[in-house]
């Protein structure tokens, strides 16, 4: 049986000649119903302290995921920003490598040009050469 205030306070004795003072163990079970109760109402105030300790746990577990996610996200935008940075770098680098080869191509176009050129005039200089020689040499032998 699990004893509680009104049951102690309602407990009887059988009478016995040489029993026990009826005021001194009803004395002692005020007092002892009366720890009782003080011990109930604590216990519902550790109770009601507690449920308000894991709501509270609840509430910052919470939290902790919300800023977890946020943390996670926070870092998805920071890899994604730095990952378009790094395209930009990218595409700059291309296009500076696109222009840079097309002036290097015109470059050995005109270089090449220069060439064909210089050719003919080497071409065209031997010709004369050949016709002059000719000239001259006959010319000395007279």
């Amino acid at each position: 049986m699990r004893l509680d205030y009104d049951s102690i306070l309602q407990q009887t004795f059988k009478k016995s000649l040489r029993g026990y003072s009826k005021e001194e163990v009803r004395d002692f079970l005020q007092l002892v119903a009366n720890d009782f109760k003080d011990m109930k109402r604590d216990l519902k105030r550790l109770q009601e302290a507690l449920e308000e300790k894991d709501r509270r746990i609840r509430e910052l577990t919470a939290e902790n995921t919300a800023g977890k996610t946020r943390q996670a996200s926070n870092q998805e935008n920071w890899r994604a920003s730095l990952q378009e940075k790094a395209r930009q770098f990218v595409n700059q680098a291309r296009s500076q490598a696109d222009r840079h080869k097309q002036k290097v191509e015109a470059e050995v176009s005109h270089l090449q040009e220069d060439i064909r050129r210089l050719k003919k005039e080497k071409q065209h200089l031997t010709d004369n050469l050949k016709t002059a020689a000719p000239a001259v040499t006959h010319s000395r032998t007279k």
